[in-house]
């Protein structure tokens, strides 16, 4: 969704922020790349504390204002940058569009309002449990579900 999307407004270089390339946070980029076809989204593989991430992206200001675009696997994450590149006079989304994923109540509450990807966090809470009470119970039941999502488009994100 965030790929195709980024896509339609015009996007054609786009940063993955992530702290790693595995499990969840790699489908998320897979289903990025998929939907963002005919551009270039590249990895961008930052620490996992908030004092590293801060000093990777300073080290890095130059490859950062070469794309138009971020999307970061979390809001937590897509809030962060944002706010590292605002510090710095780096206008989102006038410069760089930012995106995230969770739809948590940050989103509504930095600015510009984030642009994330939506899940309804009360349903994977539930299949969670159930999928340990399996476990505990030792029977059979699904080992990977996908939950629906939905992209919630507001202010981080410009057309070009």
């Amino acid at each position: 969704m965030v790929g195709d999307y980024l896509r339609r407004m015009g996007h054609r270089r786009a940063l993955l922020v992530s702290d790693n390339d595995e499990s969840v946070d790699r489908e998320r980029m897979a289903g990025f790349r998929e939907g963002f076809s005919d551009g270039q989204a590249d990895f961008m593989k930052v620490p996992m504390n908030r004092a590293g991430r801060k000093l990777y992206y300073a080290q890095n200001m130059e490859r950062i204002r070469s794309y138009t675009a971020a999307f970061a696997v979390s809001d937590v994450y897509a809030a962060e940058f944002m706010h590292f590149l605002l510090e710095r006079g780096i206008s989102v989304p006038g410069e760089i569009s930012v995106v995230g994923f969770d739809d948590n109540a940050l989103c509504e509450n930095c600015f510009p309002r984030l642009t994330t990807v939506g899940q309804d966090a009360e349903n994977r809470a539930r299949m969670a449990m159930q999928a340990l009470k399996r476990l505990w119970d030792e029977s059979d039941g699904p080992t990977v579900e996908v939950l629906p999502v939905k992209l919630v488009i507001r202010d981080s994100v410009r057309r070009l």
